[in-house]
């Protein structure tokens, strides 16, 4: 899933790597995507906040992942979408409000709902716009999109 670059970039997790190693330096990623960024606080080892952000690539990883972070510790999620053409490249969108489907619903949506920033209606996975539903369990709403103002949201 992960290639780490020659050179400076450690093979091993930061996580049972030496103190020294913080991050790793370059990551290749071997899926196509769409792709998930999740922005949060966590606390280090002296006690000071800190922001954090996870690349996930599964919708069960996200959803997963969203049930270990406190509310109150999410900054945003973003989506990653690959875009094919003559440039390709990849599109950031901020999800303003994200659900889990009814299993009856499920069947025909996928595994995850959004509603993007500044975008009146709600979509599956495949971006598909998709009618209201009673039932759906709300995972994730966003409270404040000032904070994500200053990321790009396109990029190649």
């Amino acid at each position: 899933m992960f290639i780490t670059s020659n050179g400076s970039a450690s093979f091993r997790h930061p996580s049972i790597a030496p103190h020294k190693q913080k991050h790793w330096t370059v990551v290749t990623c071997a899926l196509e995507g769409p792709w998930y960024l999740v922005v949060y606080e966590v606390t280090c080892r002296k006690g000071r906040r800190v922001s954090q952000t996870s690349l996930v690539g599964c919708e069960e990883a996200l959803v997963d992942m969203l049930g270990e972070i406190a509310v109150a510790d999410m900054k945003g999620i973003g989506r990653l979408d690959r875009h094919h053409g003559p440039n390709p490249g990849w599109g950031l969108k901020w999800i303003d409000t994200l659900w889990k489907p009814t299993r009856g619903e499920a069947r025909k949506v996928g595994p995850l709902l959004f509603r993007f920033d500044a975008e009146p209606f709600v979509r599956d996975v495949l971006l598909r716009p998709v009618e209201e539903w009673p039932g759906r369990r709300l995972l994730y709403r966003a409270v404040d999109n000032d904070e994500r103002g200053s990321i790009a949201t396109e990029f190649q």
